[in-house]
């Protein structure tokens, strides 16, 4: 009895497991000020590449049509599905007389630079209404260092509009794990708690490619932190130098004024 309770508690945990793995991002939404930039970091692993999409609309369109444009653009980063990486569906005709109403009155583009270095890898214009896929944005970076793989993407937005942008990232490894296991012949012999144990060795790979972020990280806050307590050492000592000679002057000037009055 004990032996079968252990069994189902590893059978539970690795079901959990498998539920994590399968679980799918979806694209998130950032606003950007007219006349403004709004940015926001990614980090891609080591080895690794990603494909971004990018799709702006009007800070005052409709919900309904937002809501239309979240899910096309949720369907061409879902690796399954028949729009993936290629364009959006129809547009329902309600829909389409809504979206004529807004005009565009303002210039967009997207700025892909390294965190570290700020060099910018990718300047490219975005059209609303439309989306723009940037592919390979990590490639021809090779080898390990602390600024590999930290970009920031800053969306600018120049005229009278506020705009509203729909973001999602494709991950290589990610996408191309997906494409061939969907090409791969199932083997009937393999039991359910073998099959849980490959997942789980993949939610332990994307695991890993997080503490290598976190490593990354810290290396670059412990870097911010020294220059900071140089700055403020630096600070210190110039503070000190001006306090003394703050003393120095009032000395000398009580000293003549003692003299002048006779008191000394």
């Amino acid at each position: 009895m004990k032996g079968l309770t252990v069994s189902a508690r590893y059978t539970s945990l690795l079901v959990l497991l498998h539920y994590i793995v399968k679980c799918s991002g979806y694209p998130i939404i950032f606003e950007a000020v007219h006349n403004d930039r709004a940015c926001m970091d990614l980090n891609i692993p080591d080895g690794d590449d990603a494909h971004l999409l990018f799709l702006p609309l009007p800070e005052s369109i409709e919900t309904e049509v937002e809501d239309w444009f979240f899910t096309e653009l949720s369907e061409m980063s879902r690796p399954s599905s028949v729009q993936f990486l290629k364009d959006l569906a129809k547009m329902p005709q309600h829909l389409s007389d809504m979206m004529r109403q807004h005009k565009n009155r303002a210039r967009i583009s997207v700025m892909i630079e390294e965190e570290e270095t700020k060099v910018v890898t990718k300047n490219q214009a975005l059209e609303f209404f439309r989306p723009t896929i940037i592919k390979n944005i990590a490639k021809g970076s090779k080898g390990w260092d602390v600024t590999r793989g930290n970009y920031r993407i800053c969306v600018n937005a120049r005229g009278s509009t506020d705009i509203r942008t729909i973001f999602d990232m494709i991950k290589i490894s990610e996408y191309q794990d997906q494409m061939e296991k969907r090409h791969v012949v199932k083997k009937d012999h393999l039991t359910p708690l073998e099959r849980a144990f490959d997942e789980s060795a993949a939610l332990a790979k994307s695991i890993m490619d997080e503490m290598h972020y976190m490593e990354k990280r810290e290396i670059r806050m412990k870097r911010t932190a020294d220059g900071t307590n140089a700055r403020i050492r630096w600070f210190s000592y110039l503070s000190i130098l001006i306090l003394l000679g703050v003393t120095w002057v009032q000395m000398k000037y009580l000293k003549g004024y003692f003299r002048k009055k006779k008191i000394l």
